[in-house]
């Protein structure tokens, strides 16, 4: 019991600063479109969207992430629910892991491919940004899971157990590279002494290759989707 006590306090000490906000539902047609941070609140407002829309695909749009415990159960329920998952511009941390849980995944027009990226890292407090790596075996055992074994060892140790507690690594989507670039889209950004980032395309790696993304193509959003991004 102490144990467990111990990892939900981690839990919820591991939230992004902009928890406080809630992400907003909306259903257009089919599809469900789930933008903001990641709150406390967000597995419940899902099953009651759930006990009256049906939907077939779930966007997330413009979302910092936030409540890891809360993430982890709404992908949970998505990958349940078998329900496939798409980005609409950035997609980081709680969110990242939401849209890992899809079971088809995929980039989408709703913002510029140029804009549009999914961002993981390691668990950490709010205070201070310091890592909780106590957290960071579960963590790199969900991407490991959801990526089919193709993220690669060495950068998702990098992931979930980084140096700095606001180290990033971005996975644009490849169509943005040409077929022929080295480096096509997958970005480790690393927090520096100064408070800057330093960041660097990752050679030889892609967003479908290290299972980010099952399809290659980019989503084309209907009107009525488009018109419900906020």
């Amino acid at each position: 019991m102490r144990r467990r006590l111990t990892t939900l306090l981690l839990f919820a000490a591991a939230l992004a600063p902009c928890a406080a906000a809630a992400m907003e539902f909306r259903q257009a047609g089919d599809t469900l479109v789930m933008s903001g941070p990641v709150d406390d609140q967000d597995l419940v407002r899902l099953r009651n969207h759930l006990a009256v829309h049906r939907p077939t695909l779930v966007v997330l749009h413009e979302s910092p992430g936030g409540d890891l415990w809360n993430g982890y159960q709404v992908g949970n329920r998505i990958r349940e629910e078998n329900l496939p998952t798409a980005v609409s511009g950035k997609c980081e941390s709680a969110c990242a892991l939401i849209f890992l849980s899809g079971s088809e995944r995929s980039f989408t027009d709703g913002r510029p491919v140029a804009t549009t990226m999914v961002g993981l890292h390691g668990a950490h407090t709010v205070d201070g940004k310091q890592p909780l790596t106590e957290l960071s075996p579960r963590m790199a055992y969900m991407i490991r899971t959801m990526t089919g074994r193709k993220y690669p060892d060495d950068l998702l140790r990098r992931t979930v157990y980084p140096r700095h507690a606001e180290d990033m690594v971005y996975a644009f989507h490849p169509a943005r590279y040409a077929a022929t670039a080295a480096g096509r889209g997958i970005v480790e950004c690393l927090k520096q002494p100064d408070v800057s980032f330093k960041c660097a395309m990752l050679d030889g790696l892609d967003a479908l290759g290290i299972g980010v993304i099952t399809n290659p193509e980019i989503l084309t959003l209907s009107d009525e989707v488009k018109a419900a991004l906020p």
